[in-house]
């Protein structure tokens, strides 16, 4: 499923650019219970002044360190899939069944769209209703032709 499509089928008004924003992060690492202990590390960000005492966030931060743990004893790589990140629209933020019926909605509509022609398969069409134009005119000559023909051989006879 396309979230943005969808969303754009659910509110046409909407700007992808800034009223909202989709987003898929591929597999992340899910940290399995007990796992995370063994892989915490302490890096820091800036050395405290002197005097001063660390605060977390602003001297140190902790983080996992996925080098030293084992994938699928210690974590798992879940894929989420997209997402919608950000919502900036005035309308609620539509519920997965809502994005699934709008994207089939969508997909509904476009096949009921008519194709899309490119300029040349355009000049072809248009080139092919002339000479039919042209056909039904030279035609329509010839016919007339014959009738005033037709009507001075009985004036002449």
């Amino acid at each position: 499923m396309n979230l943005s499509q969808a969303i754009k089928h659910l509110h046409p008004n909407a700007n992808p650019m800034n009223d909202f924003s989709v987003q898929d992060n591929g597999p992340e690492p899910v940290l399995r219970p007990g796992a995370e202990a063994k892989g915490r590390v302490r890096y820091e960000i800036k050395p405290p002044e002197i005097g001063e005492q660390p605060v977390e966030g602003v001297h140190y931060r902790y983080g996992i360190d996925y080098n030293l743990l084992t994938e699928g004893e210690d974590y798992d790589l879940v894929e989420r899939g997209p997402y919608i990140a950000v919502w900036k629209l005035d309308a609620t933020q539509p519920t997965e069944a809502e994005l699934r019926t709008a994207w089939e909605a969508y997909q509904e509509a476009e096949a009921n769209k008519p194709p899309v022609l490119t300029e040349m398969e355009q000049l072809q069409h248009e080139n092919l209703l002339l000479k039919a134009q042209n056909s039904a005119l030279s035609e329509r000559a010839d016919f007339i032709e014959d009738i005033i023909a037709e009507m001075a051989i009985q004036v002449y006879s």
